[in-house]
């Protein structure tokens, strides 16, 4: 259904992110989390990440996923971002943490604080929508890009 959506909608651009990079929207079951109701949020927050990859434009390299966590952790307060944000670029080249730096933090706390709370969209009703219809609806910025990167 997604590979024959118009090429402009979230739909398409979903299916060509996640068959691109090998992922699946299917996702194993959150553990560590014994209650129900916040075990389905955090399943959630795993679901909505793709999207918001999609949305951006980040792709999954390090340096993108860090990028994102930034944004994440602006939305959401939730610590495993915060840590992934602030330590996840300790392995990067020095000229990924000054583009890092330059540029990928200030998008990710700018976009974060101005963009509509991601969690509260529901993606899946707006598969057939045009992309920059939903950037534009959520105040979601396509993210600066990386340029030569490794994927995770």
């Amino acid at each position: 259904y997604l590979s024959k959506l118009p090429p402009n909608t979230l739909g398409h651009h979903y299916y060509q992110f996640m068959s691109g990079n090998g992922l699946s929207a299917q996702r194993a079951q959150t553990k560590f989390v014994e209650d129900d109701e916040l075990a389905y949020v955090m399943t959630r927050y795993r679901e909505s990440h793709d999207f918001l990859h999609t949305l951006t434009g980040l792709g999954v390299t390090v340096p993108e996923e860090i990028c994102l966590k930034w944004y994440e952790m602006v939305q959401t307060e939730l610590p495993m971002c915060a840590l992934s944000a602030l330590f996840g670029p300790i392995p990067l080249t020095l000229a990924e943490k000054r583009l890092l730096l330059s540029q990928q933090i200030p998008w990710g706390l700018a976009c974060g604080r101005a963009s509509a709370f991601f969690m509260n969209i529901y993606f899946e009703r707006e598969l057939e929508t045009d992309i920059n219809l939903m950037r534009r609806r959520y105040k979601i910025s396509a993210a600066p890009r990386y340029q030569d990167q490794e994927p995770v």
